[in-house]
């Protein structure tokens, strides 16, 4: 399955209509919500679940799984979904209960579009039931962007013939397609699934667009796709590949930080003109008044503020996507098999566990009463969720894999715990802790950029892809060595440079 954007030819009278009906979706979605908060605390309270629970907790955390304890897990898991099932904590118990309260709602949304919204609600009661998930969160009416579906014959329906989308009333017209592009006309071909309407902010307010969800493959734009191996090495702000041709050091959307400056000048802007609207909500010292319960009060520049905020994070996040894109169709060019190492990014934007360190220097630090005093700072336990949110890499990856899949590629991951590219010297045929700050090693008398030797090694894996092959890398190092000095001397004469992360 894949999809089609089309945007929308709106009026006023549709602008305010699907305005109505977004709100709808926002009111349902909270009640839902709220209603699936308040069956939550109930099995918080329940004392058998909690004992089925944290036997099947201790079951887990056991590193290797007996029969006996795989059959318990299983009893366990039934004993709870008994319990959890009947007060109706699940993704058809949600569909049902908010069904009375969309009755309100029959001529703006169509009953699979309310069951749409309850499965969405699901999702994120299913992350803090059976997955890394803590709390269940209310949202915004600003932060809905779609409104679901199922099928083309419920709700929005697209009707290829008129280019229309017929909505309970409402037909929203689709702006003419160029006949020249082959992509659309070709996508347009496949039978549709289902299809949701989709707002985006621009600086003069909301755009509208109609998401077709169509059957079968998307159509193919690269014209020539490559044959060899590459092995891929991702960090958090770069990708490092090497194939049998081909070397690659690449910054991952490199223009992103311009964006947060804007974003930072536009939220500085709101904060001000809040607390001018809003003086008794703030105490003396800046911060909220908790015991002030008056409304909040939003100024026309707030609100306008607020939809270039909103514009500016479509704009980034458009930005990030399509340098992705682009940097995998230049991998797809060489290469259709890729070999990745394993990366948890969530885990990487997570502060460190480990308690408060000091560091080894002493910094001077100047007192308030002019004098200055040697101290040794706490170490940062800040880790990497801002180059996290700037880079994106997971998106990148999950673009390569289904281009992979679409041209008939495979992307295999290494298992790093054991594969330890970075600590590997196939050379020595040892394993060398190297500090994360060394962006260079020394193998066998040459100096090889460290991701780019991952990389190397990587895709130079063994059968099992638990180790590299040393045989391989030996036969190939030297060629490895040829064209990856001849890319860092192109990259130093081009005044590409990121020394944090390339070493230059």
């Amino acid at each position: 399955m894949h999809t089609l954007q089309l945007p929308l030819k709106t009026t006023s009278y549709d602008n305010h209509q699907i305005v109505r009906r977004f709100h709808a979706v926002s009111h349902i979605h909270n009640v839902t919500v709220r209603h699936a908060i308040k069956l939550m605390d109930q099995l918080k309270h329940d004392k058998a679940y909690c004992s089925y629970l944290s036997e099947y907790a201790s079951i887990k955390k056991k590193e290797k799984l007996s029969s006996a304890d795989k059959k318990r897990l299983k009893a366990l898991s039934k004993l709870m979904s008994d319990i959890r099932l009947p007060i109706g904590l699940s993704e058809y118990g949600l569909q049902s209960y908010i069904k009375v309260c969309a009755k309100q709602y029959t001529k703006l949304l169509s009953s699979q579009q309310v069951q749409k919204e309850a499965t969405r609600v699901w999702r994120g009661v299913e992350k803090v039931l059976f997955s890394n998930g803590k709390k269940l969160h209310f949202k915004k009416y600003m932060n809905f962007d779609t409104i679901g579906g199922k099928t083309n014959t419920n709700g929005a329906k697209f009707d290829k013939a008129s280019m229309t989308v017929n909505w309970l009333g409402l037909c929203l017209k689709c702006k003419p397609i160029n006949k020249n592009d082959a992509y659309k006309t070709e996508a347009l071909s496949h039978d549709i699934s289902y299809c949701e309407i989709k707002r985006m902010m621009f600086n003069n307010g909301w755009h509208y667009y109609v998401v077709l969800y169509l059957k079968g493959d998307a159509p193919k734009k690269l014209v020539k796709v490559g044959s060899n191996k590459m092995g891929i090495d991702p960090g958090v702000s770069t990708i490092a590949g090497v194939s049998d041709d081909k070397v690659v050091l690449k910054e991952l959307a490199p223009k992103s930080k311009d964006y947060n400056k804007q974003i930072r000048k536009l939220q500085q802007r709101m904060d001000t003109s809040k607390r001018l609207s809003n003086p008794n909500k703030y105490n003396q010292d800046g911060t909220i008044n908790r015991s002030n319960r008056d409304r909040w009060v939003y100024s026309n520049t707030y609100k306008k503020n607020r939809r270039q905020l909103k514009c500016v994070y479509r704009k980034k996040s458009a930005y990030t996507k399509q340098s992705h894109e682009k940097l995998a169709n230049e991998l797809l060019e060489d290469s259709i098999i890729f070999l990745v190492e394993d990366m948890n990014y969530a885990a990487l934007g997570k502060k460190s566990k480990k308690p408060a360190e000091r560091q080894d220097k002493t910094t001077n630090v100047k007192q308030k009463d002019g004098t200055t005093k040697a101290v040794k700072k706490y170490k940062k336990k800040k880790r990497y969720g801002k180059s996290l949110n700037n880079r994106s890499p997971s998106l990148f990856l999950s673009i390569l894999k289904r281009k992979c899949g679409l041209y008939g590629g495979q992307v295999q991951t290494v298992k790093t715990k054991t594969f330890k590219a970075s600590q590997y010297d196939h050379v020595k045929d040892e394993y060398i802790k190297v500090p994360l700050s060394q962006r260079e090693k020394v193998i066998g008398g040459y100096t090889v950029q460290r991701d780019l030797y991952s990389a190397f090694l990587i895709k130079n894996a063994d059968c099992t892809l638990e180790h590299a092959d040393r045989d391989k890398c030996v036969h190939e190092f030297e060629h490895f060595v040829m064209i990856h000095d001849q890319l860092i001397n192109d990259l130093k004469t081009s005044n590409v440079t990121m020394k944090q992360c390339f070493g230059f």
